[in-house]
């Protein structure tokens, strides 16, 4: 496996065009990055052939200043919504890399790498053994590609914190069902999931009755109870999760429904979760509106 690294030294507005190289999957961040990061941020591209879904996949990572091989740093996976890309996070006014920037600066969150794959509209589960295309969706092992092909690749190739406590993993829209999907999934793995208008293009993602045209996703030889958000948190034990759910007041009206559904089985469990509403509707621009609060979430300094 074979990770092929586009070292792009975005600092501030640059919009320089990376130039790519590959390295070996089990080598460590090139001695160029980390010198870069000692003076600003920087953004890498990467392309990395995924054993799972057997073709390659981009990614985004962000390195904060300061990164350095002598200190180990927390890691958020940030996962696109439906029709979205590994460029999600860093554009469209959501500029999570910016965003980072300043909070780290003025000292509201720690240092963290923030890793924004590519894994096109398949809500990160498993779907298909092969991959396929169900109208807009494609199918495949989806979850697998997340799990364990692209954490042990980050692990092996930064300065991570490679444990629970140092990895988050939160999504906007169908990010959001896939993220709490994968961290209901394997809670061992995480220790903050955030569900940020948990749906997926026009349909909802976290439901309380799934809609037909969805019905793919119970049907990749997982039980619906294996693959449900709502369902995984009445099964899993997860406290050692903290859970963070936001909507908007302007919210499609079977998305609402279905965060409350997951907030009513959270509320059974007694999982530690915060959940918030504010103004806007299902956009790039209340994402946008709340991505500090997010990052203050996932990397506050604040106990």
């Amino acid at each position: 496996m074979l990770l092929m690294i586009a070292i792009a030294l975005l600092a501030g507005c640059s919009t320089k065009q990376a130039e790519r190289t590959e390295i070996a999957a089990d080598s460590e961040l090139s001695e160029a990055a980390a010198a870069a990061a000692s003076t600003s941020s920087i953004t890498q591209y990467l392309v990395v052939d995924s054993t799972a879904l057997g073709k390659q996949m981009k990614i985004n990572v962000y390195v904060p200043k300061g990164y350095s091989k002598e200190r180990q740093f927390p890691v958020l996976y940030a996962l696109h919504g439906k029709n979205g890309n590994e460029n999600t996070f860093f554009s469209n006014g959501l500029n999570v890399n910016k965003r980072a920037d300043k909070l780290i600066q003025s000292g509201e969150i720690e240092p963290l790498i923030i890793v924004a794959p590519e894994y096109d509209n398949s809500y990160g589960i498993n779907s298909s053994s092969v991959l396929a295309e169900k109208n807009e969706y494609r199918l495949g092992m989806y979850e697998d590609y997340l799990i364990k092909d692209l954490i042990p690749i980050i692990d092996a190739n930064y300065s991570t914190i490679a444990g629970s406590e140092g990895r988050y993993i939160g999504g906007i829209s169908m990010g959001g069902y896939a993220a709490f999907h994968l961290a209901f999934t394997y809670p061992d793995l995480f220790s903050k999931v955030g569900g940020h208008s948990a749906a997926g293009g026009h349909s909802a993602a976290v439901w309380k009755d799934t809609p037909d045209y969805l019905s793919w996703l119970y049907e990749g030889g997982q039980a619906q109870s294996e693959v449900d958000p709502v369902m995984l948190a009445a099964s899993t034990d997860l406290s050692g999760l903290s859970i963070y759910l936001d909507h908007e007041d302007k919210e499609h009206q079977h998305i609402a429904d279905g965060n409350i559904a997951l907030l009513e089985q959270l509320d059974k469990v007694k999982a530690t979760y915060e959940n918030h509403i504010s103004s806007g509707g299902h956009n790039n621009k209340y994402w946008s509106s709340q991505m500090d609060n997010y990052l203050r979430f996932y990397a506050g300094t604040e106990s």
